[in-house]
């Protein structure tokens, strides 16, 4: 049984919020997305939002009480298993670093003083397990990364970044499966369909599933990219 020290506030009209102590990233994420999961379909919750770290539950107080959804929400994270959580084969991300695919790239190399090769090295040489999916439809924060590779958002996010883009930030890496505005600083692209609307999952991506990175070069990428037209 997993375990964590947490404290439970209250969080707006109807709602509470956890946040667990400081620990091991990818158990802490999957824990609180365990512990969402076994919540939802309580009676009295209409909502359980599992974040990196934490974990908002909200609740109809026609049904149930705040004292009692917050006995819920302890209870819930007290017995959630990081192991409950999603752990199917490795998905495999190609990846095209740098060029018109990764815009920061070169900027990062220079910021964090490493070559090209070292920054894509660090970047595909381990596996990543999703540790939440927000802020934008589909978009994967996947940890942790490497030391070596930690950097902060861009001080001006970008309007427009394009689906399939690979982003670094904090101690996390993120995929943008679709086109939206960011902050993460780009070093790379995906040709990998990450979206399929006529699918009963639409987004490749889900908490707790385990990810690695491929390097590919931009021939590939063409053809790759090819292949879904």
């Amino acid at each position: 049984m997993t375990v964590f020290s947490f404290s439970i506030e209250p969080y707006g009209e109807n709602g509470w919020i956890a946040t667990l102590s400081k620990s091991d990233m990818v158990e802490r994420a999957l824990t609180v997305n365990a512990a969402a999961d076994a919540l939802r379909d309580r009676p009295g919750v209409t909502d359980a939002v599992a974040g990196v770290e934490s974990i908002v539950l909200r609740f109809r107080p026609s049904e149930v009480t705040a004292e009692a959804a917050k006995t819920m929400l302890n209870d819930a994270l007290q017995t959630a298993k990081a192991h409950s959580a999603r752990s199917e084969a490795v998905i495999e991300i190609p990846v095209c670093y740098g060029g018109e695919y990764g815009p920061d790239f070169e900027m990062l190399c220079e910021k964090l003083g490493i070559s090209g090769e070292e920054l894509i090295s660090f970047h595909s040489a381990k596996t990543y397990r999703v540790l939440t999916v927000g802020f934008a439809p589909g978009f994967a924060y996947l940890g942790p990364l490497p030391d070596e590779l930690q950097t902060q958002r861009l001080a001006t996010p970008r309007a427009h970044v394009p689906a399939g883009s690979v982003g670094v930030a904090g101690a996390m890496t993120g995929v943008y499966a679709l086109a939206s505005p960011g902050g993460w600083p780009l070093i790379g692209r995906t040709p990998k369909c990450l979206f399929d609307a006529g699918t009963d999952e639409p987004f490749l991506f889900s908490s707790g599933a385990t990810v690695r990175f491929t390097p590919i070069d931009e021939p590939t990428y063409t053809a790759l990219k090819a292949e879904r037209s």
